[in-house]
């Protein structure tokens, strides 16, 4: 059958209904008033009306039929009691008298709209014959419960059937339990539902929970009215409000928008002040009890209870609510509770904030989830937590993150819903402190490379200065020197060896030559010439001279001038302490060059990992290991000047030199430093 025609068909039976409600009145004389009937009948059409909005907008899913039902029943059978109504009056209908008893018991048909709404929300019952049965079960024990309530007739007048007390007794037993099972079936197959639905689908039954949930309560504390004398218009209102309004407000949210708020906290936060109020009446009856017991008087008993209640209406419903919360929205608590577990492990030292991703990832089930940070000092550039830069698309939405009213990072969500936005934003503040001290590390990351390369930059700077006076030294002043040296001998040839101005240029020509052996020295100590063979031969020339055995263990390493100069000089200032202050009988020098593996379980393709932990610089790149080792007394001085040339290329030095057991120098240089790169290079990007 055609969606449409399952939907026109509790239309039609609506205003069927809602005319027979406006015409029987009329012709009997009887009926409560036009005002009373309008409203009624507005009322009544509120769940038709969103029944056929929810038809048109999804008319795959029967639940706009179930949910216009959800009026269109109660409408029907008002009609029918005005109808059977109209037997007592002067102008009585056709059949009046038959349907006088039977619409004593159609009081039960006012629920069918809504156990089928829960029957097949939201996509259609559960598959297999027996859910199918309880469909039927449901009708069957409906018709049970009309036909018993006809036969006991209406209140105050005989019975149409004579029966015996037992008999009447049973059968209201049997009417009772019947319609129990129906309605537990019905509700065990939401549980059902529920358990084994994605989380869209138990979104939206949570949403039916929350509308419908007071329903049963509602449809109990009516009878208890009724039993205790109130009229069914007062005794059911509260019903029929929440059928007619709350139920079809609710429905509608949750096949249209079914993350439009937190159902899970509005959901909790109505169970836990409903249970409240139930406690909160418990306590007073009990105080009241209580007070008559002890004999206070009626208005003395009734202030000490409202006084007791009071005092324990706070407490209550914040246990009630915690303990509603966690049974509720698990999801949640679960949530929370590993990251402030998270958060605890941080502040404790035994995890790494830079985690902090991952743990995002893993609590809100979303392994797209990015959190990224804006880099210090430069506007609108984002970078992950290992400090790789990340592109954010900032229309994309996600949480911005903020400090001190400025915004510092963003979490970009994989999965992009409102629920989850709320869900991660409430993730985020309670993480707060991971995420700025991860954002602290950023930046003294970045803090420490800008120092870097800016010695990197001086140590290079430097270098090329030596060179390039080394050389000046070497082409210019000391070829002149030597050209004005051999000037001054050809004048000395000409002049007679015993005259004084003979003996004066003899001791010129001396210091000219004196001067020259200085200048060497001095361009020797800018930059040995014997790099320029490479640093293996420039070693080797070093120790060529040694008053004491040297071992030599000098592997052929290709790498650049600076870092060549600065192992130079490392290994001359050792083997020059050693030779000077160790007493040493003899040093060992060992220079190795290695290369990174790739990491286990990892491609040489792959992107390296963002929340790893950051490694020291000389870790995954060719290094030069240089170590240096005296058997001397030990108790080495500090090289400092040598430890800065190694710490501006991004290497670290060791000195280990026990009093008594000889020193050992050891050093690694990257073969191949990064050229700097600092902020501002990546505001010329």
């Amino acid at each position: 059958m055609p969606v449409r025609w399952i939907v026109a068909l509790p239309v039609a039976v609506y205003l069927a209904g809602a005319a027979l409600q406006a015409v029987v009145p009329a012709t009997t004389g009887g009926g409560d008033g036009a005002a009373a009937l309008a409203l009624g009948l507005l009322l009544l059409g509120l769940p038709v009306a969103v029944g056929c909005l929810l038809g048109r907008r999804v008319p795959a899913s029967p639940v706009g039929a179930a949910l216009a039902w959800v009026g269109a029943a109660p409408s029907a059978v008002f009609a029918l009691e005005w109808w059977g109504k109209s037997a007592r009056t002067p102008h009585p209908w056709p059949a009046a008298q038959v349907l006088y008893q039977v619409q004593a018991g159609a009081w039960v048909w006012n629920l069918a709209g809504f156990a089928a709404l829960c029957f097949v929300f939201p996509d259609g019952p559960l598959p297999g014959r027996r859910w199918r049965c309880v469909g039927w079960l449901a009708v069957a024990a409906g018709v049970y419960v009309n036909a018993e309530q006809a036969l006991i007739g209406p209140p105050g007048e005989g019975q149409p059937v004579t029966l015996s007390p037992p008999v009447v007794a049973v059968n209201a037993v049997a009417a009772l339990l019947g319609c129990l099972v129906a309605l537990s079936l019905i509700v065990g197959s939401l549980v059902v539902r529920y358990r084994g639905a994605d989380p869209v689908v138990r979104g939206q039954l949570r949403w039916l929970v929350l509308g419908a949930g007071t329903v049963p309560v509602l449809l109990a504390l009516g009878w208890v009215l009724q039993w205790l004398g109130a009229s069914p218009a007062v005794a059911f209102l509260g019903l029929f409000a929440a059928l007619l309004v709350a139920v079809p407000a609710a429905v509608a949210v949750a096949v249209l928008r079914h993350d439009l708020f937190d159902v899970d906290r509005l959901l909790g936060s109505s169970l836990a002040w409903l249970l409240t109020t139930i406690g909160s009446a418990a306590v007073f009856a009990l105080a009241v009890t209580i007070g008559a017991r002890l004999g206070a008087g009626s208005r003395a008993g009734a202030t000490g209870a409202a006084f007791v209640t009071a005092l324990a209406l706070l407490p209550m419903h914040r246990r009630l609510n915690t303990a509603v919360g966690r049974l509720v929205d698990r999801d949640r608590y679960v949530v929370d509770a590993r990251i402030q577990q998270f958060v605890r492990a941080v502040r404790d030292g035994t995890a790494e904030p830079e985690e902090t991703q991952e743990v995002f990832r893993a609590a809100l089930a979303d392994p797209g989830l990015r959190l990224l940070l804006r880099r210090p000092g430069i506007e609108d550039v984002y970078v992950d937590l290992a400090g790789s830069p990340a592109q954010v698309d900032e229309a994309a939405g996600g949480v911005p993150l903020s400090s001190g009213g400025t915004v510092v990072g963003r979490l970009v969500l994989g999965i992009n819903s409102a629920r989850r936005l709320r869900r991660a934003r409430e993730v985020a503040l309670a993480a707060r402190l991971p995420i700025e001290v991860s954002r602290l590390r950023l930046e003294l990351r970045e803090a420490l490379r800008d120092v870097r390369d800016s010695r990197t930059r001086l140590v290079s700077t430097a270098a090329e200065e030596r060179r390039r006076l080394e050389q000046n030294l070497h082409d210019g002043a000391q070829q002149q020197i030597v050209s004005v040296g051999m000037r001054l001998r050809s004048t000395q040839r000409r002049l007679d060896p015993g005259s004084a101005e003979y003996r004066d240029l003899d001791a010129a020509v001396e210091a000219l030559e004196a001067t020259i052996a200085e200048l060497r020295r001095l361009a020797h100590g800018l930059r040995p010439r014997q790099l320029d063979d490479g640093l293996p031969a420039a070693l080797r020339t070093l120790v060529a001279d040694a008053p004491l055995p040297v071992h030599l263990d000098i592997a052929d390493v290709t790498t650049t001038d600076v870092v060549a100069t600065t192992a130079y000089f490392v290994v001359a200032e050792a083997y020059a302490n050693a030779l000077k202050h160790a007493r040493a009988a003899r040093i060992d020098i060992l220079l190795t060059e290695t290369r990174p593996e790739p990491e286990r379980g990892q491609a040489s393709g792959d992107e390296p990992d963002p929340t790893a932990k950051p490694k020291p610089e000389t870790e995954g790149q060719d290094t030069i290991h240089i170590e240096v080792t005296d058997d001397g007394v030990g108790s080495a001085r500090e090289l400092t000047s040598v430890r800065d040339r190694v710490a501006s290329l991004g290497g670290d030095l060791t000195v280990v030199s026990p009093p008594g057991a000889g020193t050992r120098v050891l050093v690694r240089i990257p073969a191949h430093p990064p050229a700097p790169e600092g902020r501002d290079a990546h505001r010329r990007r």
